[in-house]
């Protein structure tokens, strides 16, 4: 006998792709991860714009200006999706994991 048998209809989970979307705990980390990847956009717009301690001037001045604004696009990426979807699961109530 399965160990899927052993658990109630109403509490399976599809499988593939459309049981991956079913998962609360899976929207809840895409949904966050797009708040994060939207922040990053912003933050690194902003950055890039108001010429931040020169940093527009030094990334237009470099060889392949592309490595150092990807590097600061992925660090920023990283960091602040990480943060977004650490503070949605602290901010779970406790009986919801």
């Amino acid at each position: 006998m399965p160990i899927t048998d052993l658990v109630p209809p109403e509490r399976r989970i599809e499988q593939g792709a459309k049981g991956v979307f079913q998962n609360p705990l899976f929207r809840l980390l895409a949904i966050n991860w797009l708040i994060g990847l939207v922040a990053t956009i912003v933050v690194f717009s902003g950055l890039l714009i108001t010429n931040a301690a020169g940093l527009y001037d030094l990334i237009s001045s470099s060889e392949n200006p592309l490595i150092p604004m990807a590097l600061l696009f992925f660090g920023l990426l990283i960091t602040l999706c990480s943060v977004a979807m650490a503070a949605a699961i602290m901010m779970l109530p406790k009986g919801d994991l």
